[in-house]
């Protein structure tokens, strides 16, 4: 594991880039276009449709999810993935929803700490996914990779992505994800090194504080955690 990759992936997120993030080769194999939906703009979320051209979603913290009371799909979801995909919603200064600057305005109000339910049409054009609390630590999703990275980088725990398809519409895997990346100067990571990257957090001192007492010397450490 990388782990200045995955600190330049994070960098390039907070600047509002987009970054290529991969999951496994014996789950989806397949390649997603990331970004922050707190620093998302129509040029971007214009690239992610012309150049990724899959489904573009809205991962979030759960806890986004129940301040916005937004209802799973379906009650009864048998995604082969378990992706836990909400109703549809466009943000009510949206016209028809679907072009890039109307899917930035549901992406970025999506990720507004004032946001509320009332403040979006439903069904809609965009939509959203809740992560998995713990994050890749507990499902090697794409939500929940964007999410940690939203996390990582200190913003609103909502992110934008779209799966990345070949120009003969079959998905991209490694090899022409790497091609992209490497075409447009993207970040490329894996789930697996953002899952090794959030373990070596855990298990690492981010603060140290000498206390002395009456009943002797005492260094206390606080962990960093991601949840």
């Amino acid at each position: 594991m990388d782990v200045k990759k995955i600190q330049a992936t994070i960098k390039h997120l907070q600047e509002g880039g987009l970054a290529i993030v991969m999951d496994d080769a014996d789950r989806e194999a397949e390649g997603d276009l990331v970004g922050l939906a707190s620093e998302a703009t129509p040029e971007k979320v214009n690239f992610m449709t012309k150049y990724a051209r899959g489904l573009m979603c809205v991962p979030m913290a759960p806890e986004v999810a129940e301040r916005l009371k937004l209802p799973q799909m379906t009650a009864d979801n048998s995604d082969p993935f378990g992706t836990a995909f909400t109703i549809s919603v466009d943000h009510h200064s949206t016209t028809t929803g679907i072009s890039a600057f109307d899917r930035w305005r549901t992406i970025t109000h999506l990720a507004a700490p004032t946001a509320k339910n009332e403040d979006f049409y439903k069904p809609g054009h965009i939509f959203p996914l809740v992560a998995k609390k713990n994050g890749v630590l507990e499902r090697n999703g794409h939500t929940e990779a964007a999410v940690d990275l939203a996390r990582l980088a200190g913003v609103e725990p909502v992110a934008y992505i779209c799966e990345i398809l070949k120009d003969n519409g079959e998905m991209a895997r490694s090899v022409e994800l790497h091609e992209k990346a490497a075409e447009f100067s993207l970040p490329i990571i894996t789930i697996k090194e953002l899952q090794e990257y959030r373990q070596s957090l855990a298990s690492k001192p981010v603060a140290e504080v000498h206390l002395p007492s009456q009943y002797g010397d005492f260094r206390l450490r606080g962990l960093m955690a991601i949840i």
